[in-house]
């Protein structure tokens, strides 16, 4: 995977800003999953993901939004009918799958997270 690594960049300072921020809320309520919007938990983890130059596996995502494996693959599913994502294999290890974005869908988190605008 080519590193596309911009730290400076505004959209990817909005996407750390909001992940920080998801984090922080969950683990105030205790309640894991109460506050669950998988689609987007996917695409900014995916976002941030790319932008670090580092893959998630599917089963990284499906820890990370903190909601049942089964709800993940379900949307996974779903932003690939979409066009937003894809899966790829693991050249080194078959068992292994990577969930990544494809171009429609870091152009549309880019256009999410210019709108947002800055968090300060």
């Amino acid at each position: 995977m080519e590193a596309r690594v911009d730290i400076d960049a505004e959209p990817y300072r909005v996407a750390r800003a909001l992940y920080d921020l998801r984090r922080r809320r969950d683990a105030a309520n205790g309640v894991k999953g109460l506050f669950g919007e998988p689609g987007w938990d996917i695409l900014l983890d995916l976002y941030i993901a790319r932008h670090r130059g580092t893959e998630l596996q599917v089963s990284s995502v499906c820890i990370e939004a903190g909601v049942p494996s089964t709800t993940i693959l379900r949307w996974i599913a779903r932003l690939e009918r979409d066009g937003l994502v894809y899966r790829a294999n693991d050249r080194g290890d078959a068992r292994r799958r990577y969930v990544r974005l494809t171009p429609e869908g870091h152009a549309l988190m880019e256009r999410v997270l210019m709108s947002i605008g800055p968090l300060r």
